[in-house]
């Protein structure tokens, strides 16, 4: 299950649809069958979670909170939290010269590849990770060419 916060005034603004397909296609392409939540949030919130969890006094685009604990009830892998900025979402979107839409889908395929354990610290990691990225985001319509160095 794929839970979905867009805090407002967002909501009308994001395409919740968009975010649940770009999820789930990380999911489909990783073969992982995890429950995860999504917020949508603004820069104050990220900036606030990033300097408690990260000790950076700036806001960010995306947060991922990874959790790998089993959900008693269902018995679910809940693989963790992401948090984004729409902010973040739309400076960047302008500043490459691209749509909010696949900036969105970015930083969701993004967060939950961190959820699932990859990371970018090492340029091996980096080449692994950006590789699926833009796998995953042409398979949404995005092109991959989006991804920063």
């Amino acid at each position: 299950m794929i839970n979905l916060i867009v805090e407002p005034p967002f909501e009308k603004q994001v395409n919740q649809d968009l975010v649940i397909r770009a999820a789930e296609a990380v999911l489909k392409f990783e073969q992982r069958d995890v429950d995860l939540s999504i917020v949508v949030s603004d820069n104050n919130e990220l900036q606030r979670l990033n300097y408690e969890f990260l000790g950076y006094d700036a806001p960010t685009d995306v947060l991922s909170f990874p959790s790998g604990e089993v959900d008693p009830e269902t018995q679910r892998l809940y693989a963790g939290d992401i948090i984004i900025s729409w902010e973040k979402v739309n400076e960047q979107a302008q500043k490459s010269g691209h749509s909010p839409a696949c900036e969105l889908t970015l930083l969701v395929v993004h967060g939950i590849l961190h959820l699932l354990g990859y990371d970018h610290t090492t340029e091996d990691e980096k080449q692994v990770m950006w590789r699926l990225q833009a796998e995953i985001l042409q398979s949404l319509g995005c092109d991959p060419k989006i991804l920063p160095d």
